[in-house]
Formats: structure tokens, sequence, C-alpha cells
């Protein structure tokens, strides 16, 4: 690359607030402390706030288009216990970055990638007889033993083994001597939605522990609860809790903001590129859904959907300038959409433009944008903020490792 251009700044860019995801580990911590372990003959002493050892932030997704390995490095430096990646690729980025704690792969991994795994100290969640001997071969060359996670399968229907037939593949998995049944767990398909469905998961997997634990094979973790497992629901079975999407300052259900209090770690920026008088009658972009009703000045802002910005949005959405909502005018086009900026007074070329979060007393939200696209707000984030260049703001004696 030319060094003259290296450092140009992006005219659009997708900005993380770690001190706000280091907010929302706290309020996690808090919130999580109600549905502490409690299972007979199992003891853990019950505080008002959760060990950082027992979360599990999930970092999948690229942190959630926040940026896995600068995130990573700040949750690491508060201590938690493990991180959640979707696959092995994942796992080895962590590692090769200095990430030395636990990383669960929450995919169910081929047996040909048994040798990463074990090499670079990841835990595999195994479902499969396959994967379960390809680890087991392989550490036994290497004389090494392998923690693992098991998923079971209550209701989700995507990976896992089926909890009536649970027992008997945990305890053939057992014999396997290289290999060392760390942790079993569950995932909800309808927490927001079905309580009576995600309770009996959670009664499914307690039963499931108890037999276990009457057999003599003791597991020492279990866990289930996402972002609304967490914040929804009360269990006696959990003594690992993963959160996501609330670790971003994003609520899985309005009902959890009486809870617990977040604050949003991702916004979106731009400028504005051009502006121009249109008369009555004229056309704004591709296909010609808006035509004008009215004289109106509008301006061009650089952003369209191959950073993340759906086509979905077009005539529906706006964005903010000077604290004021502009509506988007026409189709999102690949990097480009038009917005009507008639109010905007004073306006020029430059004026900072927000897509997505607060300016003055206005703000745009990933549910907002969600709504308009018939999605969920985790979809928002991550395209937006895995399609943009990321900018960090934090204070970097917070969090120990540097300007970021």
């Amino acid at each position: 690359m030319n060094k003259k251009f290296e450092n140009i700044e992006p005219m659009t860019w997708a900005q993380v607030d770690l001190r706000a995801i280091k907010h929302n580990f706290t309020e996690i911590r808090r919130l999580t402390a109600r549905n502490q372990f409690q299972i007979p003959s199992r003891n853990i002493n019950k505080t008002n706030l959760i060990d950082p050892e027992h979360i599990l932030t999930v970092v999948k997704a690229d942190a959630y288009g926040h940026g896995m390995i600068k995130v990573s490095a700040l949750l690491d430096s508060l201590g938690v216990g493990y991180f959640g990646v979707s696959d092995v690729a994942q796992g080895v980025e962590l590692r090769k970055s200095g990430i030395q704690r636990p990383i669960l792969l929450l995919e169910n991994a081929l047996a040909d990638y048994a040798k990463y795994i074990v090499d670079y100290g990841l835990i595999p969640t195994v479902s499969t007889h396959e994967l379960a001997q390809a680890l087991n071969q392989y550490a036994k060359s290497v004389d090494q033993r392998v923690n693992i996670h098991i998923k079971i399968d209550t209701g989700m229907g995507r990976i896992g083994v089926w909890y009536k037939e649970a027992a008997g593949f945990i305890e053939q998995v057992h014999r396997f001597r290289n290999l060392v049944i760390h942790g079993i767990y569950t995932h909800f398909p309808v927490a927001d939605t079905d309580k009576i469905f995600t309770k009996a998961q959670v009664e499914k997997l307690y039963n499931l522990v108890l037999k276990l634990d009457q057999k003599g094979l003791v597991i020492p973790y279990i866990h289930a609860s996402n972002s609304m497992g967490l914040g929804g629901y009360k269990t006696k079975v959990l003594n690992i809790f993963r959160p996501g999407l609330m670790l971003y300052g994003q609520y899985p259900a309005v009902g959890l903001k009486k809870d617990i209090h977040l604050k949003p770690a991702l916004s979106v920026h731009s400028r504005i590129i051009f502006i121009k008088e249109i008369q009555k009658g004229r056309s704004i972009s591709y296909g010609r859904t808006f035509i004008a009703r009215k004289s109106m000045t509008v301006a061009t802002i650089p952003i369209g959907y191959k950073d993340g910005y759906p086509r979905l949005l077009s005539n529906k959405a706006s964005v903010l300038i000077a604290g004021q909502r502009c509506p988007v005018l026409g189709t999102v086009t690949m990097d480009q959409i038009v917005v009507d900026v008639s109010k905007v007074k004073p306006l020029h070329l430059g004026m900072p433009v927000v897509i997505l979060g607060r300016q003055k007393d206005e703000e745009i939200t990933p549910d907002e944008l969600a709504q308009y696209t018939g999605t969920i707000n985790y979809e928002v984030i991550c395209m937006l903020g895995n399609n943009l260049p990321r900018v960090y703001s934090s204070t970097p004696e917070d969090y120990g490792f540097g300007d970021v």
C-alpha cells in the first residue's frame, strides 16, 4: 500500500465505545447474581455480584460487529472466565492475539480439526462420536488431556445430543481417557417469546444433571443462559452465564430495561458529501421510488448496502443531522443514500451525520432499524459493525492495554 494513503480517515465508520462494554459487563454480573447455582450436593458461595470467572462472554461474529480482538482484550483485563467463539479459526485467532483464558467453540467441529483444537488449547463442543474419538486419539498421541463441553438439544434443534439420549452419550464419551467432560450446555430458541417452553428446557437440563450426579458423573459446569435467558429467567441449574447481545448494550426484549441498565457500545457516523435543491416532481435514486411533492433540499451520505445498511431501509429510515431526523429518500444504493435536509439550518458540506446512535436529543436505535427491515437488533449491529471501518474510544488507563 502507498504510505501516503494509509492514514486517510474514513468518510463513514462504526464507533465502538469500550467504556460502554465495561459498564454492561458490570451490570450483567449484578443481574446474574440472582441465578446462582443450587443443586443438591453442590455448593457455591452466594454473593451480590457474580465472579467474572463464571461468565462466558460471546465474541463470535467478530464480537457482534464490535471487533473480537479489541473487545476480548478488554474483557480479558476484566477477568472473564471464558470466551465463546463459533469455530476453530476464531479460536486460533484469539489465541494468536494473546488470549490465554479458556475459549469455547460453540459450533460442532469436524473430526479433521482435532489437531488444531488440541494444539491451541481450545475447548470444543462435542456432539458426535466422530469428534470425540478424533480428539481422544490425537490428544493421546501428544500425551494431553482435553477439556470438552457437550451440547444438549432440549428444543433448539440445531446441534447437540437429544436430551433423552444425552446420559448414554455422556457415559460413552466419559470412557475416553484423554477427554475431560468439563461442561454441558443447551440453548434457548424462544426465551423471548415462550416462557413455558424455555422453563421446560431448564427442567430437562436440571434433571439430566441430577441423573448424572447420582451416577457419580459430576460435570463441573452447566450453562444455558444467553442474554435473554439470564435476564428473563431465574434458574438453579446454571453456574456459567454466557451473555452476548447485552454485553454490547442491546436488549433482547424491551421488558428487561427495568432490570438492567445497558449502554449501547456501537454507533455509526458519516458526513454530508453533496447538497442540492430539487424541484417538485423530480425523482431520487434507482426505480424512482421517491418523487418530490414539493421543492426541497437534499444531501448525499456515503453509506449503502455494501456497508451493511440494507435496501429495505429505502424510504423508511432516517439519519440525524444537527440533532434533527432527516428521512431517507428513495432507494438505498450500494454506497450512498439521499436524505431530506430541508429543515437543517445552517447546512454545509462535511456536516456530521449519525446513522446509528444519539445526537443531541434524538436517537436512531438498532431496534428501530430492525423494525423497518423485519429483522432483529442482533442482525443490525452485526451488519453495520462488520462492514464498516471501526474506531475505538476508551480511557486507556481503565483497561491496561494502551491507546485503542
